[in-house]
């Protein structure tokens, strides 16, 4: 059924993020001609400058629209389907709380990372296009795979090392992004509970959950550096130490977001399942 619920949820959203996609990188493109060859157009004909410049701004626009429009599709999505006139149909599905939950976020984080990925390779594919340099002598500025083998052994850094590192950078992002999502059902589901006022109750809990996390972040952040910090400068003598350290502290960072993420996981589910209000 899940498989069934995602399907139903990549139609629904990519009538809207794709086009926002399309349209992004037709702007970024069109503005790298722009900035390329727009010198010699101006030239000739001096009101161009006008467009030129309404067309790079334009693009720097379309890339903050899309970092946004992925939120709002997100929201949009979750208050419209299961805490709008729609619930009535999702909530009687064959299909627990949880799946529907998870189908939501499964389909928010495609679309968050799918575009933030465009607009990295558009931002470096621009870096490129605009520079000097070309693609093949850029790369001839970075060690090769085995001078980086070199280098690690010379530091006492295996590959297991190396990949617990990248693994756990990994599962932070991710788990940033369910807790970006969860942030905004967790506030809904509860917002939703009441049966007046619901939309500004949901505003309530969200600025209400991002003061107390944003609290208890500060006080562990602190207490976790400052003991971190302690132990790394009194006991990392060595590169590999150093590294160690730094993955104690993202395990540390990625524990707490693991708790922060199950508080709100728990708030979203027992909003939708016990104390829903659709009337």
């Amino acid at each position: 059924m899940l498989g069934k619920l995602l399907k139903h949820e990549f139609r629904a959203t990519g009538r809207t993020m794709l086009p926002v996609l399309g349209v992004l990188t037709a702007l970024v493109v069109l503005a790298n001609l722009v900035v390329r060859f727009g010198d010699q157009i101006i030239s000739r004909y001096r009101l161009a400058a006008v467009l030129f410049a309404l067309i790079v701004a334009a693009a720097v626009f379309g890339v903050i629209a899309a970092e946004v429009m992925a939120i709002v599709v997100m929201v949009q999505r979750f208050y419209k389907n299961l805490l709008g006139d729609e619930g009535y149909l999702m909530h009687t599905l064959p299909v627990s709380v949880h799946g529907l939950i998870w189908s939501k976020l499964i389909v928010s984080l495609v679309w968050i990372f799918a575009t933030n990925l465009v607009i990295f390779l558009l931002g470096t594919l621009s870096v490129v296009n605009l520079g000097d340099l070309s693609v093949g002598q850029i790369m001839t500025g970075f060690p090769s795979a085995e001078e980086i083998r070199e280098a690690m052994a010379k530091l006492g850094i295996t590959r297991m090392d190396l990949w617990l590192l990248i693994l756990e950078a990994i599962l932070i992002v991710l788990c940033s992004g369910l807790i970006t999502c969860l942030h905004f059902y967790a506030a809904m589901s509860l917002g939703h509970m009441f049966t007046q006022n619901k939309i500004l109750m949901s505003i309530v809990f969200f600025v209400g959950i991002n003061f107390l996390f944003s609290a208890m972040g500060g006080i562990l952040g602190t207490v976790s550096i400052q003991f971190n910090a302690d132990r790394f400068f009194m006991e990392s003598s060595t590169v590999l130490d150093g590294l160690r350290q730094l993955r104690m502290m993202m395990n540390s960072m990625l524990g707490y977001s693991l708790v922060q993420g199950l508080i709100l996981y728990i708030a979203t589910a027992l909003g939708l399942q016990k104390g829903l209000n659709l009337a």
